[in-house]
């Protein structure tokens, strides 16, 4: 009987450890799980105002009523100018209805790649299948301004197409950074060279054309009150030629600041994460912005 006891009581006492020994086990599964998950979630960091720089900057880019001006510039001329140059007048709007491709072309590339560096700051996976699309239509039948340009398009499109297909995250950022610079910094080049050029030229050359032929109405008019109306109208049209000009302006600064800042990622970009450049990033986030609504309210 005392045999059978202290076999009860080891049997006991061995079952009991067994116990203990699952259990800690179990908790040390648990334990280990929950230091590995905390671990793993730490692994993403808050590039918010990277992320916020990049999606504000591609719906800046996006701006697309200076390229419609710049379209619709011929046949405001047809108002100021002898029937005589309407014929030339129209053979311009054809060649530039030809162009608008080519110019929204640079905007989309720039929309593109900077919606990818926001997905990729967010630690988000880039699905851009449909703009890629796009954009290789375009590139195809679109020629570049000249090499330098083009070799910059098909570089951001090859870079945009290896974030979406290899399925590039948050630890590529640096990487993406670097290797599109060189080639966005062309771009955004290029096309503040056509605002600052071609769309601004078109406003001097409108504006002299309203001044002129509102002179010279008002210089024959004998009669007080057409007079009066044409002073009122040469208003109106010379304030929707300012209103034309700030929008002009202030994209040109849009263009300004998404390339600043774009630089100031590269050059920082093995500090990423640091709160001082990150806070710079933070303040053109702020002046893009307040750009972006300025240009809206026009």
């Amino acid at each position: 009987m005392e045999l059978f006891l202290q076999i009860g009581l080891t049997t006991g006492r061995m079952m009991t450890r067994h116990i203990s020994l699952s259990l800690f086990r179990s908790t040390t599964i648990i334990l280990t799980a929950m230091v590995l998950l905390a671990f793993t979630q730490g692994c993403t960091t808050n590039l918010k105002a990277i992320q916020d720089f990049g999606n504000l900057s591609a719906e800046s880019a996006q701006y697309t009523t200076l390229v419609d001006e710049y379209l619709e510039f011929p046949n405001r001329q047809k108002r100021y100018q002898p029937q005589s140059r309407h014929a030339n007048l129209d053979v311009m709007a054809q060649d530039r209805a030809t162009q608008k491709t080519a110019l929204l072309l640079r905007q989309s590339i720039i929309e593109t790649y900077m919606k990818s560096l926001g997905h990729l700051a967010a630690d988000e996976v880039v699905d851009n299948t449909e703009e890629l699309t796009q954009l290789s239509a375009a590139l195809q039948s679109q020629p570049a301004t000249n090499p330098q340009e083009a070799e910059a398009y098909k570089k951001i499109a090859g870079i945009v197409t290896t974030v979406a297909v290899k399925r590039w995250r948050q630890d590529q950022l640096q990487n993406l950074i670097e290797q599109a610079n060189p080639p966005i910094q062309q771009i955004l080049e290029s096309l503040h060279r056509i605002v600052s050029d071609g769309f601004g030229g078109d406003l001097q050359t409108e504006e002299a054309a309203i001044q002129n032929y509102y002179m010279t109405l008002t210089m024959e008019s004998q009669d007080p009150a057409g007079k009066a109306a044409l002073a009122e109208w040469k208003e109106f049209r010379m304030s929707q030629v300012d209103e034309r000009s700030e929008a002009v302006k202030i994209y040109g600064k849009v263009l300004d600041k998404i390339s600043d800042g774009h630089q100031r990622l590269f050059e920082e970009r093995q500090n990423l994460t640091k709160k001082e450049v990150l806070q710079q990033v933070g303040n053109s986030v702020k002046d893009l912005r307040t750009l972006l609504k300025t240009i809206k309210n026009l």
